[in-house]
């Protein structure tokens, strides 16, 4: 496949949608850090663990993350260590396989941390945007989601 020249269209939303992240990802965890003590990243990962129930395989959450699998044991490690929000376990059916547990010290540290998302999410993102803009933008960007792989064999063409 031939790469195509991106047109100006297309690069005015790509720059707009990679702005847009790059402040709200910047606010969110500067937010995080001072109101919540966490990170971006260790919310999102309590809030995959939270989501599925409270337990994930490692694999699996790292998929969930879209992080490497060495990231998500780095990312698990840091929060065993830090005030004990998550826990490895394994299972007696199949001691191959490593998961990661939600404790209740980490469902507190989500609890606290979900009014700091709100509050950042609505004064930089969804107080500017009618609900109905919300609503196709959310359709647009599962599109995009849903149209690329997550994986290293992507060809783009070149």
């Amino acid at each position: 496949m031939a790469a195509q020249q991106t047109s100006t269209e297309q690069l005015d939303a790509w720059r707009a949608l990679y702005r847009a992240d790059t402040l709200l990802f910047a606010h969110l965890d500067h937010a995080l850090h001072r109101l919540a003590d966490m990170a971006y990243f260790e919310h999102e990962l309590l809030r995959a663990l939270d989501e599925a129930g409270g337990k994930l395989r490692m694999a699996q959450l790292a998929e969930t993350m879209m992080i490497s699998r060495s990231g998500a044991t780095r990312l698990v490690t840091k929060l065993e260590d830090k005030d004990g929000w998550v826990v490895r376990t394994t299972s007696p059916a199949d001691r191959r396989a490593t998961w990661a547990e939600l404790t209740a010290s980490g469902r507190e540290a989500l609890k606290t941390a979900q009014p700091v998302v709100d509050a950042v999410v609505g004064t930089f993102f969804a107080d500017h945007v009618p609900s109905e803009e919300l609503r196709r933008a959310s359709t647009i960007l599962h599109r995009l989601a849903d149209a690329n792989p997550d994986d290293a064999g992507f060809d783009c063409g070149m």
